[in-house]
């Protein structure tokens, strides 16, 4: 069954999306002056001093820079009007966002996830998102060259979906402040909802009928 919905409150939901995931960039960005030098005394710190140096800090470092810049990059990628404007900058950009995700981004996600702090369940979740943006990356390029370009920009659609799970865990790390939620399986939960949620929202909006729909094949 599908829903329909008006132009307006389409707009409305993809520019409060835009928002919501600006607004956390720009607030994670604003945290980056707690790991240069790091600060062992901010939450996501706490605990990793004695490892933190060394191939840790590498894959941290990576990761700070690559998670953002991927997300900026989606949300220009993403944009219709950018797309059918600037045809050209819109492959070279894409290159480099699939570049920087499997170069940078999956590998440093995966080493880190290694020290998820409560264990083995955050740490499987992390790796699991950190392998399915690379996959999703992949079979995307992949699509793109061979020109199968609705598939491509499913693909694309559904990475930058896991590639969103920054903000989700950020969204959910400020529930637990305000409502005083501390459990470890709070942190581990989490570690699956950040990425499995937006995903999920991608295969459903497939059977919401846009303003120009979003085809179900390339053919």
């Amino acid at each position: 069954m599908q829903v329909t919905l008006s132009d307006n409150s389409i707009r409305l939901i993809k520019w409060l999306s835009v928002l919501l995931i600006a607004k956390v960039i720009l607030f994670v960005l604003y945290g980056y002056r707690d790991y240069f030098p790091p600060n062992f005394e901010v939450p996501f710190l706490l605990g990793r001093q004695n490892y933190f140096f060394g191939s840790y800090a590498w894959s941290f470092y990576a990761h700070l820079a690559s998670g953002p810049t991927t997300l900026v990059l989606g949300l220009i990628l993403l944009n219709d009007r950018f797309r059918g404007r600037y045809p050209q900058w819109h492959r070279i950009m894409g290159r480099i966002q699939v570049a920087m995700i499997l170069l940078v981004l999956v590998p440093s996600g995966l080493w880190m996830s290694f020290y998820a702090l409560t264990g083995m369940i955050a740490g499987v979740g992390f790796a699991t998102s950190a392998i399915a943006t690379g996959v999703c990356a992949i079979l995307g390029w992949r699509a793109a060259v061979r020109r199968k370009f609705i598939t491509h920009r499913l693909w694309m659609l559904r990475c930058f979906a896991i590639l969103c799970s920054a903000v989700v865990i950020r969204i959910i790390g400020g529930l637990g402040t305000v409502y005083g939620w501390d459990a470890p399986w709070i942190y581990q939960a989490s570690a699956w909802i950040s990425w499995l949620l937006p995903l999920g929202l991608v295969e459903v909006h497939r059977n919401i009928q846009w303003v120009e729909p979003l085809p179900q094949s390339d053919s």
